[in-house]
């Protein structure tokens, strides 16, 4: 959703109205903008409950009412990334200001008020079911503070999500479900490690996840390998090797695994019919088509030309 294309004077009144039809922003009120022309656009995409958003707004202010007993918010939790300008952010007595380079969490259970500075903000925002959020104690003091993700685990969830918005239309169900799997990871060790309910993520756990998040980045380059990751994540093999050992699956497991599942799915996918087994299987990082029908038959009980015959006939 954009007002770009409207005139000046429709801009704010189209935003308000259309932003309304969403469940999540139904009951927000909107202060009319500050800014002597107002601005906004939002990109969103869903992954397993969760909910991606980019979002470029000016000169405006957002409330949120408490919400009722009888209310039932599908998204209990908003991660906010500060990436350009400045917002203002107040919840349970408390304020603060993000700047780009910080992050901060809102609990909906709770009224809040959102201020945009007038000369434009940009922020990337994951909305998080409250299913996602098993184990964590969130405190209303939790709300209205920043953090850094210019490093540690704040920097990796903020990469994760930018590389998952670009490609998520081309993930397969199974690589979404392993997607949504690292962030909600990656967002529960960052909660507790910031709540100081449990100790800090142990050296493993966080290269772990380092890897996996760098594996799905990557997953259509035929060269991926566990040399290479390891160089990326400057750590030995033999030591990425223990890493997943202990997770109950090995490297090449999880790559080859992640790689079939993603040709499984478009070789059923009617709208690539017209591509050759061999053009599909490539495309996800195969660079031998007798291995790669091998491991298909293997993991599937069936050939790779039996699903997409089946996709060709359904076109």
């Amino acid at each position: 959703m954009s007002t770009d294309s409207l005139p000046a004077g429709d801009r704010f009144a189209f935003w308000k109205e259309t932003i309304r039809t969403w469940d999540q922003f139904s009951r927000l009120e909107y202060v009319p903008p500050r800014a002597p022309v107002f601005h906004g656009s939002l990109e969103y995409a869903d992954l397993e409950g969760l909910r991606l958003c980019k979002l470029k707004i000016g000169g405006l202010s957002v409330n949120r009412p408490q919400p009722q007993a009888w209310e039932n918010y599908r998204h209990a939790l908003n991660v906010v990334f500060q990436v350009k300008g400045h917002s203002q952010f107040e919840q349970c007595g408390r304020r603060v200001v993000l700047a780009p380079g910080e992050w901060s969490i809102s609990d909906t259970r709770f009224s809040s008020r959102v201020v945009f500075a007038p000369d434009g903000v940009e922020q990337m925002l994951l909305m998080v079911p409250a299913a996602y959020l098993r184990g964590v104690q969130l405190r209303d003091t939790f709300s209205a503070r920043s953090f850094s993700y210019r490093k540690g685990l704040g920097k990796l969830i903020y990469q994760f999500l930018h590389t998952t918005f670009a490609q998520l239309r081309h993930l397969s169900p199974q690589s979404e479900r392993s997607v949504a799997e690292t962030i909600h990871q990656l967002l529960t060790y960052s909660l507790l490690e910031l709540l100081g309910d449990t100790p800090s993520t142990s050296v493993g756990d966080a290269l772990h996840l380092r890897a996996r998040a760098y594996i799905v980045q990557r997953l259509r380059d035929p060269s991926l390998n566990i040399a290479q990751i390891a160089e990326a994540l400057h750590c030995s093999k033999r030591y990425l090797h223990f890493v997943f050992a202990n997770s109950g699956s090995t490297i090449e497991e999880l790559i080859w695994k992640l790689r079939l599942d993603g040709c499984k799915y478009d070789l059923q996918d009617p709208n690539l019919a017209g591509r050759s087994i061999t053009e599909i299987a490539f495309s996800w990082g195969f660079n031998s088509y007798p291995h790669f029908s091998r491991k298909f038959r293997t993991e599937f009980g069936a050939s790779p030309r039996s699903f997409h015959a089946g996709a060709a006939k359904g076109a």
